[in-house]
């Protein structure tokens, strides 16, 4: 399913590219020269909306090819439990609501105390507002999911392959003496 869905979004070569960042070159570096605060005004809501569909745009694909969201990027909920009823239970277990909960308390008490979120109240319709925290919750819920299933994965990896792999090293018998 997912290599498929990469096939999709990044082309025929990309299948198992999984993770390997944005791919069209684009780095976290410091963009167009505005530094931290230069900034003094607020965004307008469209330039946001370009921000977000731009900085989203492989996400949405490969979510949308798999079948999470839907052409107006509505949540397949059906699908997502589908697919995550068929991870190894211990994975499974890692993905509690209670830690992605937690974590969408977190995101939600930064972004409260962000100074630009706080200059910028206001400034936009409520329709706009409404819109910009609907976006922001998607963004977050999304954010904290791949953050937990990410832990999650590197978690039960560890415990399934990488610890009994290391047990077999350090309890293995020695060959006798002259064998190879």
């Amino acid at each position: 399913k997912m290599d498929s869905a990469f096939a999709t979004c990044f082309g025929p070569n990309a299948a198992g590219r999984q993770g390997k960042g944005k791919g069209k070159g684009k780095g976290k570096g410091k963009g167009k020269g505005k530094g931290k605060g230069n900034n003094k005004t607020c965004p307008t809501f469209a330039e946001i909306m370009e921000w977000v569909e731009e900085e989203y745009a492989e996400e949405g694909c490969v979510l949308a090819e798999i079948g999470w969201i839907d052409a107006e990027g509505n949540e397949n909920n059906a699908t997502i439990m589908d697919d995550l009823a068929s991870l190894p239970y211990t994975l499974a277990a890692e993905l509690s609501e209670d830690k992605l909960a937690v974590c969408v308390e977190n995101a939600i008490a930064e972004w409260s105390q962000d100074p630009m979120m706080k200059k910028c109240e206001g400034k936009y319709t409520q329709e706009e507002e409404e819109a910009l925290e609907d976006i922001f919750m998607h963004i977050v819920n999304y954010k904290c999911f791949t953050g937990t299933f990410d832990k999650a994965c590197k978690g039960y990896f560890m415990t399934a392959y990488i610890e009994p792999f290391l047990e077999s090293l350090y309890y293995t018998t020695p060959s006798p003496a002259g064998r190879k």
